[in-house]
């Protein structure tokens, strides 16, 4: 039985998530709680990593470390820095990358010295799903909600299609420990525009029902 571990973005789409399993049970790691389930033919082992880079890594390193995953299914939230895209939609991080680090020549920017310019999910997992849009997506501490903060993500990365705090911890948390990921995010609004606030505030009223409902296919794809 494959085992797979989920790193949700908030504790709605974990709740809701636990009670379409037929079976699961809350589970202690070092530092977190885990929700251990079956479902199709699947172990899955589903947490909630909380807000920034670090949470992300350490919720990461414990989820692997408690359970060796065979790989880990990250479902989050981002904003949308590209004229393709639309609120709700779901794009998938083939490239991670840090938009907050600078470590000097000879590095590329985004780049922590001794490690990758930048991470993937891997191509054996999003290989099997199709209908989803692919492309770099960037990650840094920071809330993004201005144009001109947009801009000069963009100035960096100008194939960027969106925006996060978390997920290129995660992905460098896989990369060290070499367990395959899959970056999975919704677009939750477009920062910059006129009514960004708007777009966010609205996306929320459904946006965790949307990921659980989308859970059951995805897991049967990942699992062929």
């Amino acid at each position: 039985m494959k085992k797979i571990g989920i790193i949700f973005a908030m504790n709605k789409e974990l709740e809701l998530f636990a009670s379409t399993v037929s079976y699961f049970t809350k589970e202690k790691g070092k530092n977190h709680t885990f929700y251990h389930g079956i479902s199709d033919n699947c172990e899955l082992f589903a947490v909630v990593s909380g807000i920034g880079k670090v949470n992300a890594a350490l919720c990461t390193a414990d989820l692997i470390e408690t359970f060796n995953p065979d790989f880990i299914l990250n479902i989050g939230i981002s904003g949308g820095l590209s004229d393709k895209l639309h609120i709700g939609e779901y794009i998938i991080g083939s490239d991670i990358v840090y938009h907050d680090v600078w470590c000097g020549e000879p590095n590329a920017y985004g780049q922590i010295q001794e490690f990758p310019a930048q991470y993937h999910s891997a191509p054996e997992l999003y290989g099997k799903l199709s209908g989803y849009l692919h492309g770099l997506i960037c990650c840094g501490d920071k809330f993004i909600t201005q144009a001109n903060e947009l801009a000069a993500i963009s100035s960096h990365f100008p194939a960027a299609l969106a925006v996060d705090m978390e997920s290129a911890a995660i992905a460098q948390t896989c990369y060290i420990y070499n367990i395959p990921l899959l970056c999975l995010r919704q677009i939750s609004d477009i920062p910059g525009h006129p009514f960004s606030e708007q777009q966010y505030a609205e996306f929320w009223k459904n946006a965790a029902q949307q990921t659980v409902d989308l859970l059951p296919n995805l897991l049967k794809s990942l699992n062929r």
